[in-house]
């Protein structure tokens, strides 16, 4: 790696270049450059002109800026620089990994970085110290992590450990949608407890209540006898575009609004045949399907409740205008009976129960498992049947069993069927907690 200098002003910074630079990390640097020597010096590229302009190292760049001005000389691959001087390299002189490594010691150090940026910085100087040293440990690289990051070993090798195995499970919708890393840790650890549960059911060791059906309830719901479900209780896909919005990627189903028409009216077409004489049937759906779902479920001669049932959220929720709008706090539900079973004691047509905890859901979409409890509660009996065509990660299992039912379920997405084929064994078998993590080599 060639190594040159340049006077500090002679060097352009391009818009694109960070625009918050903290004071605190700022002077972090300058006493790590000051006591340690700069380790990597900035990135420079040559413009079509021969100007040269940053391509990385802003923070390391505005802290040697800032020593000049201070007075203070500082040492960088055994020279001293000084009077406004400052080392560089060319972005054409370095390797990918030569570039990668440049950015080692700011990215660490680096404010605002999201935990998925983070993770990746860990990764990436893991892999390129394995390319250096193949046989290189988890435990020697997390101690030249520390000494960057200002984390002790023991914190980096943890950080490190879940950063590799988040790496791993990275194109998880459930990983793409977390918040943290540990968010997104305990998630995977989740999944691979609900995997060997699901093992256990599959080899006979536990005996389970319920079924779980792995496949597009349009296929499997025309296989389903006859008058052989009480209640049918499922939260489709809505049709709104859930899969494209921009501020999540949780939910990674096609929500385009024929698809969910096309769902939401097999439930209704096939759930007449399936359910018994006196059946019910509670679907989740969005406004601009109500009245269209309504009038189809009367042609396929159900006797549907004329206004949606409104489950209220609490008082906060998502807001698509911003203080210009208000927040979306409910959802709601068609209410069709085959034969007017009717309900034992309804009651009003707006119920609160409190969404299930983000961190708590395994499922973008999961409804809570009181809500569940209730509606099964006021439609049937201990005993009844339930049907969910779209059962996400299972919590109709939990309400069904609240209620001494039992539950048939089916999804498609084979992570989320393994997830809810977990929640069919009432004991736990393994506990997965972040100590997995220390499955790694040292």
């Amino acid at each position: 790696m060639s190594t040159r200098s340049i006077l500090a002003d002679q060097i352009t910074i391009p818009p694109r270049q960070r625009l918050q630079k903290p004071p605190a990390h700022i002077k972090d640097l300058k006493s790590s450059i000051l006591s340690k020597g700069l380790m990597h010096a900035p990135v420079l590229g040559t413009s079509p002109e021969g100007d040269l302009f940053l391509v990385a190292g802003e923070c390391r760049l505005t802290a040697m800026k800032e020593l000049h001005i201070d007075g203070h000389p500082f040492k960088h691959d055994g020279a001293t620089y000084a009077d406004g001087l400052i080392p560089y390299s060319l972005v054409s002189d370095l390797t990918p990994a030569d570039l990668a490594e440049a950015e080692l010691e700011e990215n660490l150090l680096r404010a605002n970085l999201s935990w998925q940026e983070e993770n990746q910085a860990r990764v990436l100087i893991y892999q390129l110290r394995q390319t250096q040293t193949p046989d290189i440990s988890v435990k020697a690289v997390a101690t030249e992590i520390s000494e960057k990051s200002g984390k002790t070993s023991d914190a980096e090798r943890v950080l490190l450990r879940k950063a590799l195995i988040i790496e791993q499970n990275k194109d998880l919708p459930i990983v793409k949608a977390a918040k943290t890393q540990n968010e997104a840790f305990t998630k995977i650890m989740d999944l691979q407890a609900a995997r060997f549960k699901a093992q256990l059911i599959e080899r006979g060791v536990v005996k389970v209540d319920h079924t779980i059906h792995l496949g597009d309830c349009l296929e499997i719901l025309p296989t389903i006898a006859p008058g052989s479900v009480d209640i049918i209780l499922t939260d489709p896909p809505y049709g709104i575009g859930a899969d494209k919005m921009k501020r999540t990627e949780e939910h990674f189903y096609d929500d385009s609004p024929g698809s969910s028409l096309e769902v939401c009216k097999a439930i209704i077409r096939e759930g007449f045949r399936i359910l018994k004489p006196r059946g019910i049937i509670f679907l989740f759906c969005d406004i601009d399907h109500f009245l269209e779902l309504r009038t189809y479920a009367a042609q396929q001669a159900f006797t549907p409740w004329r206004t949606p049932v409104i489950w209220k959220k609490g008082e906060e929720g998502f807001a698509p205008w911003g203080q210009l709008g208000f927040s979306r706090t409910y959802e709601m539900l068609a209410f069709l009976s085959k034969g007017q079973r009717g309900l034992k004691g309804g009651g009003p047509d707006v119920k609160e129960f409190k969404r299930t905890g983000r961190s708590e859901r395994a499922h973008a979409a999961e409804k809570p498992v009181t809500l569940l409890s209730y509606l099964l509660g006021i439609a049937g009996d201990p005993g009844d049947v339930v049907l969910d065509p779209c059962c996400g990660s299972g919590a109709i299992f939990d309400a069904a069993t609240e209620n001494r039912m039992k539950a048939i379920g089916i999804e498609k997405d084979p992570n989320y069927h393994t997830l809810a084929q977990a929640r069919l064994v009432k004991e736990e078998p393994i506990h997965a907690t972040a100590s997995a993590a220390n499955g790694l080599d040292d």
